[in-house]
């Protein structure tokens, strides 16, 4: 029995080997395997200086791209990997990866970074970072973070973050700036950290200042300075003759005084910082004319919880007669107020006021101090009235 099991062992053995060692049929398609290498890169060559006609008519030669150089100087422009020291031409100088020095081109500078200074007549480039300098008669670009100046005459853009100075007679742009924007037109920043001074200025968050014409802002902690301010909030002072933020004050007063009986207000401005636009009649007495009066002013807002305090300085035109009357009496008017919060939108307000009447026409103007408390003074055909008077009115 034994025996039988070995043959048949060595039988089955037998035959997996030849099994194994027949020749198998070749598949009808095996696709070929190419192996991709990548080039490797061409190492950097130290040259100190470079003289040039144009790119590759140089002794750069037709591989500046991998040149290093300190010195690069060329007739029409001049080509390098990298400059260590500084590139001059007529027409323009381009730097492949990093420039560490300065580049001077009546055309355009570009570089791939910037540890320096760039100056041009039309256009520098920095593709990535640049910290130091680029001032330009035309467009300053940094491609990525700017840390220093940019100075042009038309238009400075930083695609990074900006720390430092933009200055321009056009147009300032940056995303994140952390320093100050001067422009006599445009100066845009989506996030401020400092100031921004130009004609137009437009930030997303501002922490510092805007000063111009017209200030634009989301959200505002510090000052805006302007004709126009607008903010959608506001933690801070918006001072213009028009200020509209969204969570400051827009209100209509209405009251009564000794100098008018009947005025209307509009109250517009920031949290504690309103302008005031007035205008208010008198109806008149016995042997006096209708009076007019149209002002103008600014005024502390202090609120404690249903309760506030208004401190406001007015200036106001008197006519008599009508609105639009020929008289030149000009009313100035310091008033303190305390009011009262009944609602959202309705306050009782009451206080006193110093009045100052200046008449240009040899006597004062009769009526205005309705107590008779004040005093008159003249020089000449000039002629000043003080008194003090009280206000009572609501604001909705």
């Amino acid at each position: 029995m034994k025996l039988e099991v070995s043959v048949c062992a060595g039988v089955m053995a037998a035959m997996v080997g030849f099994s194994a060692g027949a020749e198998q049929p070749a598949p009808e398609h095996q696709p070929a395997v190419a192996e991709v290498t990548q080039p490797a890169p061409a190492q950097e060559v130290h040259m100190p200086v470079s003289l040039s006609l144009l790119p590759g008519i140089s002794t750069n030669g037709f591989t500046s791209g991998n040149v290093v150089n300190n010195l690069s100087v060329g007739l029409l422009a001049t080509h390098a990997g990298r400059v260590d020291g500084m590139a001059a031409s007529i027409v323009g100088n381009w730097v492949n990866r990093e420039l560490r020095g300065a580049e001077f081109a009546v055309g355009a500078n570009y570089a791939g970074q910037v540890k320096g200074v760039q100056s041009s007549v039309g256009a520098n480039v920095s593709g990535g970072s640049m910290r130091g300098l680029q001032v330009v008669v035309g467009v300053n670009i940094a491609g990525g973070e700017m840390v220093g100046a940019q100075l042009s005459s038309g238009i400075n853009i930083a695609a990074g973050d900006t720390r430092g100075l933009q200055a321009a007679v056009g147009l300032n742009v940056a995303p994140d700036m952390a320093g100050l924007q001067v422009s006599s037109a445009v100066s845009i920043a989506r996030r401020l950290d400092g100031a921004q001074l130009s004609l137009l200025n437009v930030g997303g968050d501002v922490n510092g200042a805007q000063v111009g014409l017209v200030n634009i802002a989301r959200k505002v902690k510090g000052l805006q300075l302007g004709l126009l301010n607008v903010a959608g909030e506001a933690e801070g002072a918006p001072i213009g003759l028009l200020s509209f933020v969204g969570n400051g004050q827009l209100h209509l007063q209405a009251w009564a005084s000794d100098v008018t009986l009947t005025n209307v207000a509009l109250k517009l401005g920031g949290k504690n910082i309103h302008t005031l636009f007035t205008v208010g009649v008198e109806p008149g007495r016995a042997g006096q004319q209708r009076r007019w009066s149209a002002g103008l002013g600014m005024g502390g807002h202090i609120p404690s919880g249903r309760f506030f305090v208004d401190v406001d300085a007015l200036a106001f035109a008197l006519r008599e007669g009508t609105f639009l009357g020929d008289s030149n009496d000009l009313l100035a008017q310091l008033r303190v107020i305390g009011g009262w919060q009944l609602a959202p939108r309705l306050a009782l307000f009451g206080g006193v006021t110093g009045n100052t009447l200046i008449t240009f026409r040899g006597e004062a103007l009769e009526g205005v101090d309705r107590f008779g408390l004040g005093r008159v003074y003249r020089s000449g055909d000039t002629s000043v009235r003080l008194w003090p008077g009280l206000v009572a009115g609501i604001q909705i």
